[in-house]
């Protein structure tokens, strides 16, 4: 995941807590977002990445815990900035994030997929300043479209 993926997608986790702010409830109670949707954009103004959820609701302790996570990163070169093909996808049925650590973690199933390849297992957490997501349990890698065992240079 590049930098600027890194920062889209804190960014983007950072507007879903704004956005649960924005709809605080009366009375202490928990503050939840419904069907959320959070673009994130680049200098130039083309989405990099969007973050979708079913519900994202802000934890005593200031985490949001986000229901049914979806992300999306769209491929940098060769597009307009409204018709950018997406370049991977990350999924997850919940995770929790911490603002203050910029660190999302979670104990279930995560799945990214990209145009070559399939990853997914159990757990995750994923650290934004550093680029770095790591799977816990069970990880597994589909490499699609590799030719194997197939050697093309010629026998003596």
């Amino acid at each position: 995941m590049s930098g600027r993926t890194a920062m889209c997608a804190s960014l983007a986790l950072a507007a879903v807590w704004a956005l649960a702010r924005a709809s605080a409830q009366p009375g202490g109670e928990a503050q939840t977002v419904t069907g959320f949707r959070v673009p994130s954009y680049d200098r130039e103004g083309r989405m990099t990445s969007q973050v979708f959820g079913d519900s994202a609701r802000i934890l005593a302790d200031g985490a949001v815990d986000i229901v049914e996570l979806r992300m999306e990163f769209y491929a940098a070169e060769g597009q307009t900035a409204t018709n950018r093909p997406v370049d991977m996808r990350i999924t997850s049925p919940r995770c929790v994030y911490n603002r203050t650590t910029g660190v999302a973690t979670s104990d279930a199933p995560v799945r990214i997929a990209r145009d070559n390849m399939i990853v997914t297992g159990e757990g995750f957490q994923w650290i934004g300043a550093s680029e770095r997501l790591e799977i816990y349990r069970n990880a597994k890698v589909v490499l699609k479209d590799i030719k194997r065992g197939l050697n093309t240079e010629s026998k003596p």
